[in-house]
């Protein structure tokens, strides 16, 4: 091994005396695997990704001495509940869950936090202190999660007289207002649940509650509550029908080919097929808006938030990719470091940027938002993406998108309850649909085990 990975891997033997959530180490440190030695990468769902890891596989092995075997797989080819035959997985953030749940995540070292390991700290403080971690203990390293914005045409919002939305009645306001310019987001199949789910978290995230989706003492949904009503009524009413057919990529297509006045989606370096496109038009960029009113399930009614509280609730795990190492691995303290090497400062923004499901995650990736964005997206609109990003991922609130077994089946029974909205169906009897589905969800895969995951996912235990 070369010098500069030793430091490591003896520094996993100091241990911390606290801390929530905590790192720990499962393995003694050792020296390292010895001379011939490789790494086995899954990379889950993302052949980018695999392919921007690959053009590293000569400069990882030059500098650490192990050699790396990067291997693609489907999403639908890859068991999270089964320990998988590599010593790292790198895939969709919503794949922790499960895979903690099955107990083949290791923990990541403690020397991380202690030592500051891969710049750590400057991750932004969600994705560090959240979306890696499961049941309070640190288990994956971020590659980056994009949080959904508004993109807007200024020059149409100004000319209706309209401001960029600050609430979600300002959002409904200027989609009127627009007067024949399309309101688009992304509803196709697999992304209209997501899409409510970063509607409704303004209405639904109490600082009080615990209870967002499901009752964490009963597992009764929730989605057909007042919150969620709500956020599929302004849905309905504010959305073009061609939103059907979308993901996020065809509405950050339509929009930079001026089909729309605003669209829900977020930016990316990844998407060759914008490289040419010029728009004739002023565009903006937009955290998502929040919102004055919040539901208090406890209480069961609604509540004005606090002056100076904007409302704002990013939605965390909407694509997003993280790094998991397997208990299985014989070499777990080289494993975390391929991992901190590949997302540290240096790397990241190489090995990143180059998938459209990941974003900025780190102050540091601020400086070069361009390296995020498509290439239509202005300087100024792409520093203020960083900004949003920035602000979303370093608040103190947020809603996770599902992220506990049978996440596609749930998320499956949403997109029906907002496609069919759209169609027309009365959101209060189509979020009833969903909120029944989720209950035989539930009862299928054991109301106990869902409970105790779910409250994982919250941090609980």
């Amino acid at each position: 091994m070369r010098s500069w990975i030793l430091p490591f891997f003896f520094a996993v033997l100091t241990l911390i005396s606290s801390g929530c959530p905590k790192p720990a180490s499962e393995e003694p440190a050792g020296t390292g695997p010895p001379a011939g030695t490789a790494l086995r990468v899954l990379v889950v769902d993302d052949p980018a990704l695999g392919e921007s890891i690959g053009y590293l596989k000569s400069e990882w092995e030059a500098q650490s001495g192990v050699g790396l075997a990067v291997e693609d797989a489907a999403a639908g080819q890859f068991d999270p509940g089964a320990a998988p035959a590599a010593d790292v997985v790198i895939g969709p953030s919503h794949l922790l869950g499960p895979a903690a749940e099955a107990g083949w995540t290791a923990l990541l070292p403690e020397a991380v936090l202690q030592n500051n390991q891969g710049n750590w700290s400057d991750v932004f403080a969600q994705v560090r202190s959240h979306e890696v971690a499961w049941k309070g203990e640190f288990r994956a390293v971020p590659f980056g999660s994009p949080v959904p914005v508004v993109y807007y045409r200024a020059d149409l919002l100004e000319k209706a007289g309209r401001k960029p939305p600050a609430t979600w009645t300002d959002y409904q306001a200027a989609a009127k207002a627009l007067s024949g310019a399309a309101v688009i987001e992304p509803l196709a199949e697999g992304w209209a649940g997501i899409v409510l789910l970063a509607r409704a978290a303004a209405y639904a995230t109490h600082r009080d509650n615990l209870s967002t989706l499901f009752s964490i003492s009963t597992m009764e949904p929730l989605v057909a509550g007042p919150p969620f009503v709500r956020a599929l009524e302004e849905l309905a009413a504010s959305v073009d029908k061609k939103s059907l057919a979308m993901d996020p990529a065809a509405v950050r297509r339509a929009f930079w080919q001026g089909e729309a006045g605003m669209a829900v989606t977020w930016p990316t370096a990844a998407d060759a097929s914008l490289a040419d496109v010029k728009p004739d038009f002023s565009a903006g960029v937009m955290a998502l808006p929040g919102a004055r009113d919040v539901f208090d399930v406890g209480d069961g009614q609604w509540e004005t938030r606090p002056k100076g509280d904007d409302g704002r609730v990013p939605l965390l795990g909407a694509a997003g990719r993280l790094g998991m190492v397997s208990t299985s691995s014989q070499w777990p303290e080289t494993a975390w470091q391929l991992l901190l090497w590949l997302t540290d400062e240096k790397w990241s923004v190489q090995v990143c940027a180059a998938s459209p499901a990941t974003t900025l995650f780190r102050h540091a990736h601020l400086a070069q938002a361009n390296a995020w964005v498509e290439r239509p997206m202005t300087a100024d609109a792409a520093t203020k993406y960083g900004e949003c990003v920035a602000a979303a991922l370093e608040g103190r609130q947020h809603l996770f998108a599902l992220r506990i077994p049978g996440r596609s089946d749930y998320l499956a029974a949403l997109d029906a309850a907002v496609r069919s909205a759209v169609e027309g169906k009365n959101p209060p009897e189509a979020l009833g649909d969903a909120a029944a589905r989720w209950r035989r969800i539930t009862d299928e895969l054991g109301v106990e085990k869902q409970k105790a995951a779910y409250r994982a996912s919250l941090g609980l235990d």
